[in-house]
């Protein structure tokens, strides 16, 4: 029985700004991969806002969610993200009932550096492709309150993960969820994630649980996690962009994908990320100074005469 080829999967639904998001890193993906040798599925409520924007292009084939579904992925705690692994297996269920297929979830605050072929090659059984390392539960302890919040319940008390209890190391690598590259054989670790997810948010109420589950249960697992983010930006940082993708698609609305695709560096989130990270990187005092005297980190000029 012939493998399947690699699909992207993404999840769209909501504001204007996620499909604008989607269809701008499906462009990237093009432009890096000749011949759009991927394929891409999208997995939403509403399939037009996308079809508006890319045209019924080929190669990226549309799973409909009903309201019910989207109730159901969420949960009873009304986690938003609890979707992302939900409708992650839904997918896998759908188009590879066999489980013989590699798979990545594709957040769509990301933009293709590279062709993907390297790190999907990398994903098998026992070995799993993640965005990157974000450090570690008790390394990031300082960072921001949430990571406060989280490394001091995991320190308090046992949680429990694939019916065990553990006790979570404050070593415990945390990853970035931007790609998931799974084999769909393994999927039942999305289960997994699921589950804990829904011991761990009423617990711990942050936005990145999500993230933080799949962390936890590929370390109990033993799954080897590999990286791709020299390949692919994840701008989750970056909301600013979405009033430039905003920009974009309505100075070249009515454009051809391939006009799309030439147009597409116009607005290179990797060059119009560098001032907010440059002045993010500057010491908090600093920070702080320059926004007291109004010099906070300035965008980049758009490049067309009317924006």
């Amino acid at each position: 029985m012939q493998t399947p080829p690699p699909r992207l999967l993404y999840l769209v639904h909501g504001a204007p700004s996620y499909y604008h998001e989607a269809a701008y890193s499906i462009l990237s993906l093009w432009r890096q991969s000749a011949g759009r040798s991927v394929d891409v599925v999208v997995v939403t409520n509403d399939a037009q806002p996308l079809r508006d924007l890319l045209g019924d292009a080929a190669g990226v084939q549309t799973l409909i969610f009903t309201a019910q579904q989207q109730k159901d992925w969420i949960g009873p705690t009304g986690y938003i993200h609890r979707m992302k692994p939900k409708a992650f297996a839904w997918a896998m269920a759908q188009l590879d009932p066999d489980g013989r297929g590699v798979w990545a979830f594709v957040d769509s605050d990301t933009a293709f550096n590279r062709p993907p072929q390297a790190w999907l090659d990398a994903v098998a059984p026992g070995r799993v492709v993640l965005h990157a390392q974000e450090g570690t539960v008790a390394g990031n302890r300082s960072h921001s309150r949430s990571q406060r919040r989280l490394a001091d319940a995991l320190a308090r008390a046992p949680i429990p993960i694939r019916g065990q209890s553990r006790q979570i190391a404050g070593q415990a690598p945390m990853w970035n969820s931007g790609v998931i590259g799974l084999h769909a054989s393994q999927r039942d670790v999305l289960t997994d994630t699921v589950e804990l997810i829904d011991s761990l948010y009423p617990l711990i109420t942050i936005h990145t649980i999500e993230q933080v589950a799949l962390s936890l249960v590929l370390q109990d697992r033993g799954i080897t996690v590999e990286t791709c983010d020299d390949a692919v930006l994840h701008y989750h940082t970056f909301k600013e962009f979405r009033g430039d993708l905003a920009q974009f698609f309505a100075h070249h609305r009515g454009a051809s994908v391939d006009e799309l695709l030439v147009a597409w560096p116009e607005i290179n989130p990797a060059v119009r990320i560098v001032p907010k990270r440059e002045f993010n990187a500057l010491p908090k005092w600093r920070r702080k100074l320059k926004k007291y005297f109004g010099g906070g980190w300035k965008p980049l000029p758009l490049p067309w005469p009317d924006a």
